[in-house]
């Protein structure tokens, strides 16, 4: 299934949308953190947690880009590699800003959410994913 949209469900509102100035080129569905400069950019392995979830996409550098924040919200998530319903997804450390499994027993990540469906492997799992972000 094709998704577009990134905000799925707020959850009853626990969630904000922010505007921010892009400290890189972003895509809607991309985990961004805050960098030094207080600007968004994309999420690595070792930034938790995460900021939020770029709702829009900045072409430019300076663009403002919105982004949704907060816990028990469905999003449509960019994730680098197939997932399955259930799994437990962290900041992929090789994709900045996209999600893949983050396997049982890792110490040395942190769980951004829950993937909502499966997706597969390819072109396609580099589309959005829902997953609920905790």
């Amino acid at each position: 299934m094709a998704h577009t949209e990134v905000l799925v469900n707020d959850g009853g509102a626990p969630a904000r949308i922010l505007p921010f100035y892009a400290g890189a080129v972003l895509e809607a569905g991309q985990c961004v953190k805050i960098a030094t400069d207080g600007q968004v950019e994309l999420a690595a392995d070792e930034d938790f947690p995460v900021a939020g979830v770029a709702l829009t996409a900045a072409a430019a550098v300076g663009d403002i880009v919105n982004v949704v924040t907060g816990k028990g919200v469905i999003l449509n998530i960019k994730c680098a590699a197939a997932v399955n319903r259930g799994d437990p997804l962290k900041v992929d450390e090789s994709v900045p800003g996209e999600l893949v499994i983050r396997a049982t027993g890792d110490t040395d990540s942190k769980n951004v959410g829950y993937a909502l469906e499966d997706a597969g492997a390819g072109t396609a799992a580099r589309g959005l994913t829902q997953v609920l972000v905790c």
